[in-house]
């Protein structure tokens, strides 16, 4: 019969299995990789109030590039294109909080992962191995029905969702421009859309992967514990 602290550690690694995963997805999309491949959908909205394609993508980069790289205010604030500020103060306001949420969140998939190792680490020297495949593909169903539950949400209630994940993160109000605002932009609403469901699309094939892994490794021959 499984221990407590066996108990213990496979309850976590279930709840921290899709932490890890849709945390991670959302990370890869903050990438200029990503910005290049959104940008070059044929349906992506083009800019209305003149950016050129080059001018699009080098500012949302730098845009990126300031939220990643944990930048001061200022490389936002003091930006200019033909001798004009970029963003206006409320723009510079916003990025400032969606550093700050982007930084928590870094710290908390790199927190989740040491944790994950770590347990799994526990679990495989106490000889655990079923408990961990188990847990495993626990992880990974589960994460199958949180995300598939977000993106229903999303596909059916899009401004429910949108403004309720905004509320979680920011001050009311405080995402919403005028479409003539840079950040708008830069990244419309069709960004948003796309993101959410390329970071849910990445989140469930992480979530199949480790479900079919984990059934696998329990189905898997060899000696069990007495």
């Amino acid at each position: 019969m499984p221990s407590l602290l066996t108990k213990i550690l496979k309850t976590l690694l279930i709840l921290l299995i899709p932490v890890i995963l849709v945390l991670g997805s959302a990370r890869l999309l903050a990438t200029d990789t990503y910005v290049v491949f959104e940008y070059g959908k044929a349906s992506f909205p083009p800019d209305s109030y003149g950016f050129t394609s080059q001018q699009r993508f080098d500012l949302a980069s730098s845009n990126i590039h300031y939220v990643r790289a944990h930048l001061p205010s200022d490389a936002l604030s003091k930006q200019t294109l033909n001798g004009a500020l970029v963003y206006n103060s409320r723009e510079v306001l916003h990025m400032a909080d969606v550093q700050a949420v982007f930084q928590s969140v870094l710290r908390v998939w790199h927190a989740t992962f040491v944790l994950l190792l770590l347990m799994g680490l526990i679990l495989w020297q106490k000889g655990e191995r079923q408990a961990l495949a188990s847990a495993i593909q626990s992880g990974g169903l589960l994460t199958l029905g949180i995300i598939l539950s977000i993106a229903l949400l999303a596909a059916f209630a899009w401004q429910v969702w949108f403004d309720n994940f905004h509320l979680i993160f920011f001050e009311p109000g405080s995402w919403l421009f005028n479409y003539s605002d840079t950040l708008i932009r830069l990244f419309p609403l069709q960004f948003w859309i796309d993101a959410t469901f390329t970071i849910s699309a990445f989140s469930l094939a992480g979530g199949l992967l480790l479900a079919f892994i984990g059934s696998r490794w329990q189905r898997a021959p060899g000696k069990r514990r007495a």
